[in-house]
């Protein structure tokens, strides 16, 4: 298995997001990368980028961190499962847009979704392979399910959304070392 080009050290949600902006440079081809907030704060900052800061023709990946339900083993380790969101989209031009240029867009935008799920499987392939118990990464690809979008936040997009869970230990932060 060969190294990633990018650091794997997923401990928390700030490094979960590193990882995912790491993922976004990797594969190039994404004029911007933005991780923005779950639930009702998220629909307000994806409305604000899509109206004021994201331009038609862009390439847009979007993370989102929804929850993180906790399940212990019977070993009695504690693991979090980060629930994501992907978003891959293009902000469309003006009212003048073709159903022909729609599905143009829709291509490039499932032809990029599916590099980011290439990104995602030869990490999860790359964490499983160097782990120990006590930083096992584990990603869950919710492949089978890439939800086209054609509207967001009031904008004419295309694109696709894909679930990914990350998963990680978090006994070291229940039960920290008392020092």
């Amino acid at each position: 298995m060969s190294k990633l080009p990018y650091p794997l050290n997923i401990t928390d949600l700030l490094s979960l997001e590193t990882f995912f902006a790491a993922v976004a440079t990797e594969l190039g081809g994404f004029d911007e990368y933005r991780y923005v907030s779950a639930g009702e704060e998220g629909a307000q900052e994806i409305q604000h980028l899509f109206e004021k800061v994201f331009l038609p023709n862009q390439r847009i990946l979007l993370a989102q961190i929804a929850e993180t339900p906790l399940t212990d083993n019977a070993t009695g380790l504690t693991r979090a499962t980060f629930a994501c969101s992907l978003l891959v989209l293009e902000k469309m031009g003006g009212a003048g847009t073709t159903p022909a240029d729609k599905l143009e867009a829709r291509n490039r935008t499932w032809l990029a979704m599916l590099r980011v799920v290439g990104q995602i499987r030869q990490s999860a392939e790359y964490a499983a392979a160097m782990a120990t118990e006590e930083d096992e990464v584990e990603f869950t690809i919710y492949q089978d399910r890439l939800l086209p979008i054609g509207r967001i936040a009031n904008a004419q997009v295309q694109g696709w959304l894909l679930d990914v869970d990350v998963t990680i230990p978090v006994n070291q932060y229940l039960f920290p070392e008392e020092g």
